[in-house]
């Protein structure tokens, strides 16, 4: 039996609700009358510093195969994905079958109420029954592997900082990083990127971001160690948060599919459970940067030493790598919610005849 088109756009409004590399949402969700499937958009067409195969743009598209995941769960409808042989192609990274949908479109709890909060949390530790839980979390080869031990969690903020040192020194993650700020209420309007009130800045927070917009005054600041400041950012804050939960697993296109898929289901639960999270994802950014030779000029050895560190803080076996870091805890305040593009933005029905989508 055929499947309502506006049941398909409420699914793919669900879905792109998703959380994505600065809310870049580098994706298209692409209905032909049976599948939906993913499939790569860039959307930064200036600064292309995350391609259809990078790590953080598969990730995101986990992230959203999750939230499908959870969307079709909750309409009780079977799942049955249809992989290519190379996802990481993103033409598409991944399909699924759609049929004898539920008259009414009934929207999952968690998707709704998923969301950053980089706020300052409180430091009241995780009740028992969430850290017994936590060690359970799998998805492919990946698994959540939960830092509270003080000089555990000490040496992987220290890693952090370290890899924001070389993050701030890199002119395309710099140029990456304004291009997506957003500061006026129209820029907020257009549905992506960071709305710099999500931010969770200090006085004078925002007039200082517009500073160093220009690379060139960053550089000469960075010469007076302004990078060393910058990293220190979130310091108070990951040193307060009561608990930091890891997403590690092996490194192929599927697994970090997947990490996506479990990074997300983790965040969700959390947040359902009247928890914050916050995810960084510096460490793993600059260490896959180390990898491919894009480092910021003179810090190879230092995020060689933290790749080697991050392994050993956090007993990786052979093969496994790190694929995200969320900061957990109870906030201190409700946060604002970053906005999504127009559905027109995410969604093509091309099962409906072209002049029927132009009505």
């Amino acid at each position: 039996m055929a499947i309502d088109p506006n049941w398909v756009r409420k699914l793919a409004a669900v879905a792109a609700l998703a959380p994505s590399a600065d809310n870049s949402q580098p994706w298209t969700l692409r209905w032909n009358g049976s599948e939906l499937a993913i499939a790569f958009e860039l959307r930064h067409q200036t600064h292309r510093v995350f391609g259809a195969d990078s790590h953080a743009t598969l990730i995101s598209v986990g992230a959203l195969t999750d939230h499908l995941q959870a969307a079709l769960a909750r309409n009780a409808m079977p799942v049955n994905w249809q992989w290519p042989s190379d996802p990481a192609l993103g033409r598409p990274y991944v399909s699924v079958a759609l049929h004898d949908a539920p008259a009414n479109f009934a929207s999952p709890e968690g998707a709704l109420r998923r969301h950053t909060n980089r706020s300052i949390y409180r430091r009241d530790p995780l009740p028992s029954d969430v850290v017994r839980e936590l060690d359970g979390y799998r998805e492919g080869s990946n698994r959540a592997v939960l830092v509270v031990d003080r000089p555990q969690k000490s040496g992987l903020i220290r890693l952090v900082r370290l890899s924001s040192e070389g993050r701030f020194c890199n002119q395309q993650l710099h140029e990456w990083l304004i291009g997506s700020l957003r500061f006026t209420p129209e820029e907020v309007a257009r549905g992506d990127g960071l709305d710099v009130r999500t931010l969770g800045l200090p006085p004078g927070g925002k007039q200082f971001l517009r500073l160093i917009s220009d690379w060139r005054r960053l550089a000469v600041l960075n010469r007076l160690g302004a990078y060393k400041l910058l990293a220190l950012s979130d310091f108070a804050a990951l040193t307060a948060a009561p608990a930091l939960v890891c997403v590690v697993g092996a490194a192929d296109a599927r697994n970090v599919i997947d990490a996506g898929r479990l990074m997300t289901r983790l965040w969700t639960d959390l947040n359902l459970k009247g928890l914050a999270v916050h995810p960084y994802y510096v460490v793993t950014d600059q260490i896959n940067r180390l990898r491919a030779g894009t480092l910021a000029p003179g810090f190879e050895p230092k995020i060689a030493a933290v790749d080697e560190e991050m392994h050993r803080l956090l007993q990786l076996q052979s093969g496994e790598t790190l694929h995200m870091i969320l900061r957990v805890g109870y906030p201190n305040a409700e946060p604002l919610r970053s906005k999504r593009l127009p559905l027109e933005a995410v969604f093509v029905d091309d099962s409906q005849p072209k002049t029927a989508q132009a009505r």
